[in-house]
């Protein structure tokens, strides 16, 4: 009689059953670091954004349009438009603009706090 060569009903259920724990543990260690590295992105982009309002409003203090106010959404914050250092700020609002980045959602004092402390502001529900 000839002897068969394959693999028997059991080993392939006990290499899937493998497979499937491995997975199980692997995926949520790989979505921890996307959601990281998504954090990490978005803090970064606050301290490019905060730099820029803290140039723009060093540069127009004393003056009447005055400082940013800290309480201000980015999205609705008005910038002197014949300010040289407005460009900067007004380029990097456009560009999270075009990007449809969160921040936009964020207040100053909510940016200082995500820069300090990577305090994430909630999402609002969608529902």
């Amino acid at each position: 009689m000839k002897k068969k060569k394959g693999f028997t009903l059991i080993e392939l259920i006990a290499a899937i059953a493998i497979i499937g724990i491995l997975a199980a543990t692997l995926i949520p260690e790989v979505t921890s670091y996307t959601v990281n590295a998504k954090n990490t992105k978005l803090r970064s982009e606050a301290r490019m954004l905060l730099n820029a309002i803290e140039l723009y409003n060093a540069s127009v203090q004393g003056t009447t349009n005055g400082e940013l106010n800290a309480n201000t959404q980015i999205s609705d914050l008005s910038i002197d438009a014949n300010n040289p250092n407005a460009t900067g700020l007004k380029n990097l609002i456009d560009k999270l603009t075009e990007k449809n980045s969160e921040l936009l959602n964020y207040t100053i004092n909510e940016l200082k706090a995500l820069v300090e402390e990577g305090t994430l502001k909630p999402v609002a529900n969608q529902n």
